[in-house]
């Protein structure tokens, strides 16, 4: 089997993967693309590419590089969907790929935040509450009805990454703390319906905020099948891995119930009796997936030394019995 190995354009930690690969992994020869001359990036690969900016060109594009350099393992970590919706071409030429899941109804569970919470409720896993909230007065008359009792309430868009359009619903917060301090995210209610209700609707969620910690686990899983996964527990600025616990079997349940597929994130959180219940799972790598490697495992070097044929089950959790 070909050692090659592609990773198209990731969302946040794509270098941080590459050099992952290469510090442990100095036979496998790793391709990197991007739609943008981003040089820390591709000068981490072997080969490098710029990656055409339509969809019309990517598949022609794909096929190319494949066959150039006998590609055996297609890392997607941006438009997984579009590469989901495409597998059979993409992969005619021999290359396996691997986009986060295996069909497009993962996508859709996983993409949606209140489709999420619906499909772990159906499953009697933990999930935050939430409401589906269309419109303005819909929000207005959820906060005013004390929807979830007492608990402060935030809010976020049903779609999105990156954490954007989060913010706290605090009614004792200064009129000014959004603009003098947006790190907080924290804001007005009288204020954040005023600024919505002047533009336009985004569908959004309604949630208790929970106190937490907030954890996050990264996971190398085969269709379904978690192989390796390393949590990190975050309070504040510091990071604290985990391979145990509540919240890291909760993540795991999860990614095995949407049976996902390569290295995917899950995010917990506690609520107010300390209990994790889930936030959200991110179809690819998370941002701080590196940080893992502190642990003493380097889960993108197993995801290329896995997907490449260089390891089997047993060698995957030889790192994990020193911990």
């Amino acid at each position: 089997m070909s050692k090659v190995i592609w990773f198209m354009e990731g969302l946040s930690s794509q270098r941080d993967i590459l050099q992952a690969i290469k510090s442990e992994c100095p036979d496998i020869t790793v391709i990197a693309s991007h739609r943008h001359d981003r040089s820390e990036i591709l000068s981490e690969a072997d080969h490098s590419y710029i990656e055409p900016t339509t969809d019309e060109e990517r598949l022609k594009f794909i096929s190319d590089v494949v066959v150039k350099h006998s590609v055996a393992v297609i890392h997607a970590g941006r438009n997984c969907r579009w590469f989901e919706e495409h597998r059979v071409e993409i992969e005619k030429n021999g290359a396996k790929l691997v986009t986060g899941a295996n069909n497009l109804t993962t996508f859709d569970i996983a993409d949606n935040k209140f489709s999420f919470a619906t499909e772990m409720q159906a499953n009697d896993l933990p999930v935050v509450p939430s409401i589906y909230i269309d419109s303005v007065e819909q929000l207005e008359q959820s906060i005013a009805s004390k929807a979830f009792d007492n608990a402060s309430l935030c809010v976020k868009p049903v779609t999105g990454i990156y954490g954007l359009g989060f913010w706290r619903l605090d009614g004792q917060v200064d009129s000014m703390k959004h603009l003098n301090d947006p790190d907080s995210r924290r804001i007005h209610p009288d204020i954040y319906i005023h600024s919505i209700s002047r533009s336009s609707f985004t569908p959004m969620v309604l949630m208790p905020y929970l106190p937490g910690p907030e954890r996050s686990v990264d996971m190398l899983i085969e269709k379904g099948e978690v192989l390796a996964a390393v949590g990190r527990r975050k309070e504040g600025p510091i990071q604290h891995m985990e391979c145990d616990g509540d919240a890291y079997y909760l993540a795991i349940k999860c990614a095995e119930l949407l049976k996902a597929d390569g290295l995917v994130n899950v995010q917990t959180r506690n609520d107010h009796n300390g209990n994790p219940v889930l936030l959200e799972i991110n179809l690819r790598p998370s941002g701080g997936i590196c940080y893992t490697t502190h642990s003493g495992v380097n889960l993108p070097a197993l995801f290329a030394k896995w997907h490449l044929g260089l390891i089997n089950k047993e060698q995957i959790q030889l790192p994990f019995n020193t911990l």
